[in-house]
C-alpha cells in the first residue's frame, strides 16, 4: 500500500510540474547545420574543410556531446552511431555480423586487451572496424556487461602519455581520455598518421574554450581532486591542532 501511495504522489508531482511550462514556447536560436550548435558558438571554423580520408570504420555506441564533432570530421560511411545500451542481434545484425572478424576491434581496457600500437598495418583494400563504447565509465561498463556478444571481439586498449584536453569534464584519472580523444589517437595509430589526432582534437579544444568563456570552470581529474582534498583536510587538521595548542601563529 505504501508503495502505491508513493507512486501516486510521484505521478502527481510529475504532472504538476507541467503547470510551470510556458504556453508559448521559447524562441529557438539559429543553429548551424553542420556542427548542430547555435551560430554564435559555431565550431565549423575548427573542422577540416573535407572529411578525413581514412580506411578504418568507427562504430560508436551512443550519442554524447563530442560525437557530433566526430560526425563533422568523418564521412557517414566511416562513422556509425548506435543509440542504446543493449544491442540485440535482430536490431543490429550488421554489428553482430562483424563481431568475430579478426579485424574487428573493441576499444575497451582489460587484462586481455592488446596494445593497439602493437597491431600490424593491414594491406591495401582491408580495414579495421573499431567498436567504441561511449558514456561515463560506469555506463560503459554497464554496456559491456549487458552485451555478452562484445566479448567475441578482439579487445584492444590505448596506451598513451597524453593528458585529456577535455577540461570541462572531470576524468577518473590522469590517463583517462574522452571518447573523441580516444578515437582520435586510435585512428592516428591505425592509419599511421599523427595529423589525424590533431585534426580531430582541434574542435574539441575550441569547444572547451567557448565553454570556459561562457562561465564553465576547469575540471581536474579525480586523482588530482582527491589530492587537493587530502591536502585541504591535512591543512585544516593542522590549524585545528594549533588552535588547541594555544593558537600558535605560523
Amino acid at each position: 500500500m505504501e508503495d502505491d501511495v508513493e507512486k501516486e504522489e510521484e505521478m502527481g508531482d510529475f504532472f504538476r510540474s507541467f503547470a510551470d511550462v510556458p504556453l508559448t514556447p521559447p524562441e529557438k536560436r539559429n543553429m548551424c547545420i553542420r556542427c548542430k550548435r547555435p551560430l554564435s558558438v559555431c565550431l565549423c571554423a575548427h573542422f577540416p574543410s573535407t572529411f578525413l580520408q581514412i580506411s578504418t570504420t568507427i562504430h560508436e555506441s551512443r550519442l554524447l556531446t563530442t560525437v557530433p564533432l566526430l560526425q563533422a570530421c568523418l564521412s557517414p560511411d566511416k562513422l556509425f552511431v548506435k543509440r542504446g545500451r543493449r544491442f540485440y542481434k535482430n536490431d543490429n545484425p550488421d554489428l553482430h555480423k562483424i563481431i568475430t572478424k579478426p579485424t574487428t576491434l573493441l576499444l575497451y581496457p582489460g587484462p586481455t586487451a592488446e596494445n593497439i600500437k602493437s597491431l600490424k598495418q593491414l594491406p591495401p583494400g582491408e580495414h579495421y572496424d573499431v567498436i567504441v563504447l561511449d558514456g561515463t565509465w560506469r555506463q560503459v561498463k554497464d554496456i559491456f556487461n549487458n552485451n555478452p556478444f562484445l566479448c567475441q571481439a578482439r579487445q584492444v586498449q590505448l596506451e598513451h602519455d597524453s593528458i585529456s584536453e577535455y577540461i570541462i569534464r572531470t576524468q577518473p584519472n590522469s590517463k583517462s581520455l574522452c571518447t573523441m580523444e580516444a578515437i582520435a589517437l586510435s585512428l592516428s595509430v591505425l592509419e599511421n598518421d599523427d595529423e589525424i589526432a590533431e585534426v580531430l582534437i582541434r574542435p574539441l579544444r575550441a569547444l572547451c574554450k567557448i565553454q570556459l568563456d561562457h562561465g564553465a570552470v576547469v575540471h581536474f581529474n579525480k586523482e588530482h581532486e582527491d589530492e587537493i582534498l587530502l591536502r585541504t583536510e591535512k591543512r585544516q587538521a593542522l590549524l585545528k591542532q594549533r588552535d588547541m595548542d594555544g593558537g600558535v601563529k605560523e
